[in-house]
């Protein structure tokens, strides 16, 4: 069992890119490290910035989100864009255009 997240963030403009990019690689680099991870990856799709990671439970995506650089980076989230999530439950991990798919269909505004 995994658990797989998807978020797609499009930053207000290009005075904010440099704190985003900030923020991006310093929680990349925590999700990579982090106790559960099995996956993280990201694209660019349309002017919007993705990032994908996979778990081994809910609880360890839970612990990252909750922690670290990517708890500094979403204090910070209003400041610097507007972002769509979607996670969920799989038995095994999926490909990208899978996941892409379903947050294209089920994800929600944040």
């Amino acid at each position: 069992m995994a658990y797989v997240s998807m978020t797609g963030f499009r930053p207000k403009g290009i005075a904010r890119l440099p704190m985003f990019w900030w923020r991006t690689v310093r929680s990349f680099t925590q999700a990579r490290r982090a106790p559960g991870n099995l996956l993280t990856t990201g694209r660019i799709v349309g002017g919007v910035h993705h990032t994908m990671t996979a778990w081994s439970d809910l609880a360890s995506m839970r612990g990252f989100v909750a922690s670290g650089a990517h708890l500094a980076a979403m204090k910070n989230f209003r400041k610097l864009g507007t972002g769509t999530v979607f996670g969920y439950s799989c038995d095994e991990i999926p490909d990208w255009d899978t996941v892409y798919a379903l947050w294209k269909l089920h994800g929600r505004e944040v």
